[in-house]
């Protein structure tokens, strides 16, 4: 089996499930209607024109109004977009000051009683790039993993700005020409499919800047898709063997979306049985109920246990009373480890505390299995050397809502 990705839309609430060999990796769920959890789901990607409040050097961190209840925090990494010579090092303070008008992106919506994350890097996408005014190169997805189709990408695209075989797209940015990521989806694209959809951004995001020349911080000048046709774009990619729908106007909201921006995959999108529940596939609910637990089995008889604060995520490996080797239970452990935090969403420092192991040897045969298993994770992980104790720490950048977050947002829709 493939990827497949399954939308079933019920009570008003879109569930969107990715599949790998017959897996659930991905879960995302969000409202459909107009209600104040539909607004949170639509907060992540927005767009808005602010004004910084106040500069907070001892956070290295600045609030900023972006019309909200609460101000949106900018830390002093995602402030650095702005100053085309900033390293590692250079405070907020020299990035932005109280007062200042500047384009701000949400990466994350509030939370309780912390404000939204905002980032002044902001991006707009299209199907198949991204464009990145306050960068100035040309980035392919580290989702991409073939080396020779990374290379003809990035060089395709190079042609492309260059107006090689037509004319430029030139997009001003920070500092010089605007950058572009090249997705997933741009997999065995050609010229002329890329060009499009490159040629399509840019048209937005010169649309968005003159929007902004005639707005008033705090102004919103971009919101994201709905769910569905999000799906369609971020999580569809050329190995996608199926997109299959459950909803009727899910289903036709998603034809006419491909129809428009990406032709090439009408055939591909299927309509459920009218008496199915798509999810009974692959059995999606037990894995969903699982990732919501502490506890997850492992074949061997142990277990791993998942404990998340608000610092950092541990996760304990336990043999049980079983005598399989140390080697064999931690090997199973990463596999399931690597996939519940994809599929939870953490993010952030996560200590992993596997079973003490005596030969070196297997404890690389172990990093070398929880590496493999965030294969195509299209979010940046970097994992440690195992220590003397057998604990691993690693991090993975965080990405919009966990799945306790996404369910929390439905749950009220669902219990109306």
């Amino acid at each position: 089996m493939g990827h497949e990705v399954l939308i079933s839309v019920r009570d008003a609430t879109a569930r969107i499930a990715q599949i790998e060999d017959g897996r659930l990796v991905g879960f995302q769920a969000a409202p459909m209607g107009q209600t104040q959890a539909d607004a949170a789901d639509r907060l992540n990607g927005r767009i808005y024109l602010a004004q910084v409040e106040r500069v907070v050097p001892h956070l290295q961190a600045a609030f900023v109004n972006i019309g909200l209840d609460r101000a949106g925090f900018l830390g002093a990494r995602e402030a650095r977009a702005l100053v085309p010579s900033a390293d590692r090092e250079t405070p907020i303070e020299d990035c932005v000051q109280s007062g200042d008008t500047l384009l701000v992106q949400v990466t994350r919506p509030p939370v309780g009683d912390k404000g939204a994350q905002i980032t002044a890097d902001v991006t707009l996408p299209g199907r198949a790039v991204v464009i990145a005014p306050c960068r100035n190169r040309i980035a392919v997805s580290r989702s991409i993993e073939d080396e020779g189709e990374r290379t003809r990408l990035g060089e395709l695209a190079g042609q492309i700005v260059a107006g090689k075989n037509a004319d430029p797209i030139e997009v001003e940015g920070m500092d010089g020409p605007a950058g572009w990521v090249i997705r997933t989806a741009a997999v065995g694209m050609q010229a002329d499919e890329l060009a499009a959809d490159m040629t399509s951004v840019a048209a937005q995001w010169e649309a968005l800047i003159d929007q902004a020349e005639e707005a008033r911080p705090p102004s919103l000048l971009h919101e994201d898709l709905g769910p569905v046709e999000r799906a369609i774009r971020d999580l569809v990619r050329s190995s996608t063997e199926i997109i299959c729908i459950e909803g009727e106007a899910a289903f036709r909201a998603a034809q006419a979306y491909c129809r428009q921006h990406s032709p090439d995959l009408v055939d591909r999108i299927k309509k459920s049985d009218d008496d199915e529940y798509l999810f009974d596939r692959h059995n999606i609910d037990e894995y969903i109920e699982e990732a919501q637990s502490a506890r997850v089995e492992l074949p061997s008889g142990g277990w791993v246990m998942f404990e998340t604060t608000q610092a950092m995520t541990t996760i304990d490996v336990n043999s049980g009373n079983h005598d399989a080797p140390a080697r064999a239970v931690n090997l199973e452990a990463a596999q399931i480890i690597a996939r519940q935090i994809r599929l939870r969403g953490l993010g952030g420092l996560i200590a992993i505390d596997f079973i003490d192991m005596t030969e070196s040897t297997d404890s690389e045969t172990v990093l070398q299995a929880l590496d493999e298993g965030f294969t195509g994770d299209k979010q940046p992980v970097r994992i440690g050397p195992m220590s003397e104790f057998s604990v691993v720490e690693m991090t993975r950048r965080r990405g919009g809502m966990t799945l306790a977050q996404s369910l929390q947002q439905i749950r009220p829709a669902v219990d109306e």
